[in-house]
């Protein structure tokens, strides 16, 4: 078929702490085919660039394991500046105790994306179907506390996205609000087009031990939204 269709599995919290973030496990990823901004605040994208224009950019970031994962591909949503990019969050899970916390944490998680200053602003609706991403809850995922299937077209334009995150660690536990802010980073980097970085002081690396994004987090995103979808040519 043609699109594409893959999924990043980011892996298990285990707690180090009362408020010690934790572990999380190894990724794997399986591919097929098949209050508001002013847009001027966004440069727009610049037209399309070869391999190494974009390459020579990417000093301090790691656009570099990101496009050796996507085939010298770039996967992004196109501006959603003037109508935001939807996001629907399940709200209609039985979420108790510490737990009712999550959706805010999620939300301000999209927040700290937006602000990174990419061409992209989130809206909340409370339809999945109206929903360009969607995040959803589990109990427990077997080793890992997060999955992330995006889509995108033969263009590499980002189509549609879901999110699964675990309320509970693989003993049982629930994660704490820092445990559920990393992952929840972690997977929106995901359905927003990032692969995974090799520094464990990255948001983006397979076992995520911050809770905060990193300036090569910042400066990969940016990068990555600096170019229009496509593949790069040599």
């Amino acid at each position: 078929m043609i699109g594409r269709l893959c999924t990043v599995v980011a892996a298990m919290v285990i707690a180090a702490g009362i408020t010690d973030c934790a572990r999380f496990g190894s990724a794997t990823r399986d591919g097929s085919l098949d209050a508001s901004l002013i847009p001027t605040l966004f440069p727009a994208s610049r037209p399309p660039a070869t391999l190494g224009q974009v390459m020579s950019e990417g000093v301090g970031t790691y656009i570099d394991q990101l496009l050796a994962d996507r085939d010298s591909t770039i996967e992004r949503w196109p501006d959603h500046v003037v109508r935001p990019l939807l996001v629907w969050i399940d709200t209609s899970a039985d979420l108790g105790g510490v737990l009712t916390q999550y959706p805010e944490t999620v939300r301000r998680a999209f927040g700290t994306w937006e602000a990174t200053g990419i061409p992209l602003r989130f809206g909340f609706v409370t339809n999945p179907r109206l929903a360009d991403i969607r995040v959803k809850w589990t109990d427990r995922l077997p080793h890992k506390t997060g999955s992330t299937t995006w889509r995108t077209n033969h263009s590499g334009v980002l189509t549609s996205g879901d999110i699964t995150l675990a309320t509970h660690i693989s003993d049982g536990y629930p994660l704490d609000s820092r445990g559920m802010r990393a992952i929840a980073l972690h997977e929106i980097g995901h359905a927003l087009g990032l692969s995974h970085s090799s520094d464990t002081q990255d948001i983006m690396a397979p076992l995520v031990r911050v809770d905060q994004l990193s300036a090569a987090d910042r400066g990969t995103i940016k990068l990555l939204y600096s170019y229009p979808a496509g593949h790069l040519p040599n």
